[in-house]
């Protein structure tokens, strides 16, 4: 898959970048590594299908154009229909390393400083405001690797930000991503005997954190290390978001709550799941209206970034707290 970008900038000479990006997939709890186009490394795919939404919500590439020791621009890649269109350009036999993030959407000024006064050698990229949680997956380029011919079978190295630009219509770049959150995501059941005998209606699912919910995410990279990923939380305001604001009945199979959850390090580990619910007999007889339970989910501690947790829910109660009018005599359970 080639995204080509598109017109020269109309205040620069030089030729048009097209890029090929890849994202690590997401490492379920139990990975399986999985080898795509002969351009990607294992365990990485094309970004588009790890995220199909890109077409319709125009993802970009912010990307640093930087020239040793300390010059730089900043570039916008834009995703349209099937290709990546900018108007960054590159001069021909000049040496620069590419640093940058997506999507775009989800930061405002970011900034760069070269590492140790020079490109070269690295840089730190800050990202100022993110959502301690939210549904943005922002990514780092971890690797850039160039060919002359879109054909080529070229493999990109993670830790390798160097490009040498060529002539007209042979810049082509393929980038590697990482993701620099952890994820998960909710489903929920009510188990098959409980449910024989009382309904629950789901109205309202909150993830909360009692840390911050901005965060400023300072990621450093040098040549052939893992980036870091450092945050740093700001205000008092605590992180939350919703998974479910409509009424829902549950049923003894998992169903979804939400869409994939991504979390900065300094939230997951003191994350909470805040529900309100109604319960019915299995007449349809209201019980007990809007109640409300707060479970901990210290199980999200462990799960790094870069890493995705599917947390199972499910409503088993080990005794019935209230029977209705219409509950038999003699139930095959405990009250207590």
């Amino acid at each position: 898959m080639l995204m080509v970008s598109c017109t020269d900038d109309s205040e620069e000479k030089g030729y048009t970048l097209e890029l090929v990006s890849y994202a690590n997939q997401l490492e379920d709890v139990t990975p399986v590594a999985s080898r795509r186009a002969p351009s990607a490394p294992s365990g990485y795919e094309p970004y588009v299908t790890q995220h199909p939404e890109a077409v319709e919500e125009s993802h970009a590439i912010g990307l640093f154009l930087t020239i040793p020791p300390t010059e730089y621009s900043y570039r916008r890649f834009v995703y349209e229909t099937d290709h990546w269109k900018s108007y960054a350009v590159v001069q021909q036999s000049k040496t620069y390393y590419f640093y940058g993030f997506l999507p775009m959407s989800a930061v405002e000024n970011p900034s760069i400083t070269p590492y140790g006064g020079n490109f070269s050698q690295g840089a730190t990229i800050t990202l100022p405001n993110l959502k301690s949680l939210g549904d943005k997956d922002v990514c780092v380029i971890t690797g850039v690797k160039g060919s002359e011919d879109p054909t080529d079978d070229v493999t990109v190295t993670a830790g390798s930000y160097l490009y040498q630009a060529k002539g007209r219509d042979q810049n082509n770049v393929s980038l590697l991503f990482d993701h620099i959150f952890s994820a998960v995501q909710f489903s929920i059941r009510v188990d098959a005997g409980y449910g024989a005998l009382r309904t629950i209606r789901l109205k309202s699912v909150v993830l909360k954190t009692e840390t911050a919910a901005t965060v400023d995410a300072s990621i450093e990279f040098r040549p052939y290390v893992t980036p870091t990923v450092t945050f740093t939380q700001k205000g008092t305001e605590k992180g939350q978001v919703v998974l479910l604001d409509t009424e829902r009945e549950l049923t003894t199979s998992y169903e979804n709550l939400g869409e994939l959850i991504y979390i900065a390090k300094s939230a997951r580990s003191d994350l909470k799941l805040v529900s309100v619910y109604d319960i019915y007999d299995r007449y349809g007889n209201l019980l007990r209206e809007d109640c409300v339970s707060e479970n901990k989910l210290d199980v999200l501690s462990t799960v790094d970034r870069g890493q995705k947790r599917n947390v199972k829910l499910t409503v088993d109660p080990t005794y019935i707290l209230q029977l209705s009018e219409d509950d038999v005599d003699n139930p095959p359970f405990v009250v207590n």
